[in-house]
């Protein structure tokens, strides 16, 4: 019965985006066609040196020089080898996608059980300090220690998850005898990897702009909002900004300026990271990621950072001028020629390497 329903719901679904699809073409066009530009003009920009250098990090093992100082925390406290401490530390700086990865690189190089690898896709996930900053900082809570405080609450959602999800891990047998070296030939391997997760990562963001749209037009969110806010005592417009977010992390701006009391949602939803995101996430793991055990995972890291960013609030120091102006997000001064010629060059790349290794 309960798989009769499940399936039934499931074509309900997809008659319904069918619908909304050809009667809305137009709508939803300029969805996927928003979030394809946001690609082109902040995704890739942002962050494709970045994965190839956090890639190249993992193929050249650079991570086990970066794991000896925390060899004794990494192997005594957490159960990881010190390489896995040093991507827990990589993914707190470099942004949401690449913490995953690393992981992914890594289990496949044998650096990581699987086991170890599972319990590490819960934890190596973080915003990164420079998305803290352009939302908290920029748009939300300019001129205070918003930045700060939200980093350190999702720090803290994070260590705690690190925690809990290393208990069950064997202890770790003495390593010290293990020689480790640094291959240093991998910057072209490194990058054909970031090419590849990147197209990943993009295709899955136009897709969701796309499903957004859909619920949308259909007046879910709507609804939604509104019953949310009846519940919450929050004006639905809020709301609808926090659902949004919980979907898409992006639409965090859009949240009230200068509102103390929604510190803790604010953190909620950059340490949960949005479900667009986890789509990104699943896109670039492999067979071994377990998505209910991230997604219960993000939960829990999300509540724990939002506690402690509750007991924070005192110490933000805001002050509410008469009036508050900001910059339109959806401005940009990137032209998308120089991301769309990547992306040409990249799909040129990945085709010259699959001709060479099929001979």
């Amino acid at each position: 019965m309960l798989k009769f329903i499940k399936n039934t719901t499931v074509i309900i679904i997809t008659l319904a985006a069918v619908y909304f699809s050809v009667v809305f073409p137009h709508a939803i066009g300029t969805a996927v066609e928003n979030a394809v530009e946001r690609c082109l003009t902040v995704i890739i920009p942002s962050m494709f040196i970045f994965l190839c250098i956090t890639t190249f990090i993992s193929k050249s093992n650079i991570q086990s020089i970066f794991g000896l100082p925390f060899k004794f925390i990494s192997e005594r406290i957490f159960r990881i080898p010190k390489e896995g401490f040093a991507i827990f530390l990589l993914s707190m700086i470099s942004g949401y996608p690449a913490g995953i990865k690393l992981v992914n690189d890594n289990f496949s190089h044998k650096n990581i059980t699987a086991s170890q690898a599972k319990a590490m896709d819960c934890f190596c996930f973080f915003s990164g300090p420079a998305f803290i900053t352009g939302t908290a900082a920029a748009f939300l809570y300019p001129d205070s220690n918003a930045g700060l405080l939200i980093f350190i609450s999702c720090l803290s959602g994070n260590f705690f998850t690190m925690f809990i999800f290393t208990r069950k891990l064997s202890k770790l047998k003495n390593t010290s005898s293990i020689n480790h070296d640094i291959i240093p030939n991998q910057l072209i391997p490194s990058v054909k990897s970031a090419c590849s997760a990147m197209v990943q990562m993009c295709v899955m963001i136009a897709a969701f702009g796309g499903f957004i749209s859909i619920l949308e037009i259909s007046g879910a969110i709507n609804a939604l909002s509104l019953y949310t806010a009846g519940l919450s005592g929050l004006p639905k417009d809020t709301v609808k900004s926090i659902i949004l977010s919980f979907l898409e992390i992006s639409n965090i701006i859009n949240l009230p300026a200068l509102e103390p009391q929604l510190l803790p949602i604010v953190t909620f939803l950059i340490s949960f990271g949005g479900i667009c995101v986890h789509m990104q996430i699943s896109a670039l793991a492999d067979s071994n990621f377990s998505f209910k055990r991230f997604f219960a995972a993000r939960l829990i890291s999300a509540s724990v950072s939002a506690i402690t960013a509750y007991f924070f609030i005192p110490f933000l120091n805001i002050e509410v001028p008469c009036s508050v102006s900001f910059k339109a997000v959806s401005q940009s001064n990137y032209s998308p020629l120089p991301s769309i010629l990547l992306l040409i060059m990249m799909i040129m790349l990945m085709g010259i390497f699959g001709k060479k290794k099929s001979n």
